[in-house]
C-alpha cells in the first residue's frame, strides 16, 4: 500500500479516471465503446507523451516530437500521393522521424548543444519541410490503413493499444538493461554519471533517437485516424506532451518520474478536453475552463508527488497559526 501510494503515476491516473467518470456522466453513461474510441484517438499523443518523457528524464527536453509528427504525417501522405501503398509509405515516414531523432541525438549528444535550444531550431526546420512538402491541407490516404488501425488482434486487443504496448515494451527492455539506470544518473547529475564512465553523449543520442521514433509512431496513430495530411497538425503536441509528463510526476529536472506517469497524464489531459467539449460551454469559456483545471491537476500533482514541497507548505502553515 506504501508503494501504491507514493507511486509518482498514482495522481495522473487519479486525474483521469475521475475525468473520465465525469465524462461518462455526461455523456449518457458508460459504455464498452467509449475506451477503445478514446484510445484511438488519443494514442498519438501519448506516443509523444512517452518520447519526451525519456528526454526529459536525461535532464533535458525535446520540443521538436510535434514537427516530427507533422513530418511523418506529410511524408506518408506525400509518398501515398506518389504512389506508393500504404505499408511501405508508412515505413519511409517512420524512417524520416527516425533520422529526424537522429540529428537532434547527434547535436544535443555530440555536439552539446543545449537541448532546448537544439530542438527548437529542429522544429524549425522539420515544420519548414513538412509545409514544403504539402502547403495546404489535403492529400489522401488509403482508408484500409484506418481499417488496420481500428482492428482488434486476435479479435480481442485494440490495435491503439497494442501499438502503445509495443513502445512500452522496448522502453521496459532498455529500463532493465544498464541504459535505464544510467538514464536516471544522467539525469540526476550528468557530471558524475560521467566521472563514473557512463557514455553520457551515447546515452544522449540514444534518448533523442528513440524519443523521435516515439513521435514517428505517433504521426503514424494520427494519420491512420484522418487519413489525410494536414502541415500543422502536430503543432502543439511539443508543449502539451511535456505537460503531461509534468503531470504525470516527471521532474522536469531530470532523473525522476516514469513512463506511466506520462500515459496517464497524457490521457487526463485528452479526457479533459472531451468532458469540456462535452458540457457543451462556449468556445471561450472552454479554453478558460480547460486551462483552470489543467493549472490544478499540475500544483496538486506536484504537491502529491513532492515531499519537500508538502513539508516547506506545512512549515509556512504553521507559522502562520
Amino acid at each position: 500500500m506504501k508503494k501504491i501510494l507514493s507511486w509518482n503515476a498514482l495522481p495522473s491516473l487519479s486525474l483521469f479516471l475521475f475525468f473520465f467518470l465525469l465524462y461518462n456522466l455526461t455523456s449518457g453513461g458508460f459504455k464498452s465503446s467509449t475506451l477503445v474510441t478514446f484510445m484511438a484517438t488519443n494514442a498519438g499523443a501519448i506516443c509523444v507523451a512517452i518520447g519526451v518523457t525519456t528526454t526529459i528524464l536525461i535532464g533535458g527536453t525535446d520540443i521538436s516530437l510535434g514537427a516530427i509528427v507533422t513530418l511523418t504525417n506529410v511524408v506518408m501522405v506525400t509518398l501515398v500521393g506518389r504512389g506508393f501503398s500504404v505499408f511501405p509509405a508508412a515505413l519511409l515516414a517512420l524512417l524520416a522521424a527516425l533520422i529526424a531523432g537522429m540529428i537532434n541525438g547527434i547535436i544535443v549528444g555530440f555536439l552539446r548543444v543545449n537541448p532546448l535550444l537544439t530542438t527548437f531550431a529542429t522544429s524549425t526546420v522539420f515544420s519548414g519541410i513538412s509545409l514544403w512538402l504539402l502547403p495546404y491541407p489535403g492529400g489522401y490516404i488509403d482508408f484500409s490503413f484506418n481499417d488496420w488501425y481500428s482492428s482488434n488482434a486476435l479479435g480481442i486487443l485494440p490495435m491503439p493499444v497494442i501499438i502503445i504496448c509495443f513502445l512500452l515494451l522496448i522502453w521496459i527492455v532498455i529500463s532493465k538493461t544498464p541504459f535505464g539506470i544510467w538514464v536516471y544518473a544522467i539525469g540526476c547529475n550528468p557530471h558524475k554519471a560521467y566521472a563514473t564512465g557512463i557514455k553520457v553523449s551515447l546515452l544522449r543520442f540514444f534518448i533523442h533517437t528513440f524519443a523521435g521514433f516515439a513521435a514517428g509512431i505517433g504521426g503514424l496513430c494520427i494519420s491512420a485516424s484522418i487519413c489525410a495530411g494536414n502541415p500543422t497538425i502536430g503543432a502543439t503536441m511539443s508543449m502539451t506532451s511535456i505537460a503531461s509528463a509534468v503531470i504525470g510526476g516527471v521532474s522536469l529536472n531530470g532523473g525522476k518520474g516514469n513512463i506511466w506517469g506520462a500515459i496517464f497524464g497524457s490521457m487526463f489531459l485528452s479526457i479533459l478536453v472531451s468532458f469540456v467539449v462535452s458540457i457543451n460551454m462556449s468556445s471561450f469559456v472552454q479554453n478558460f475552463v480547460q486551462s483552470l483545471i489543467l493549472l490544478l491537476g499540475v500544483v496538486c500533482t506536484i504537491l502529491a508527488s513532492d515531499k519537500s514541497i508538502r513539508a516547506k507548505i506545512v512549515g509556512l502553515l504553521k507559522k502562520g497559526e
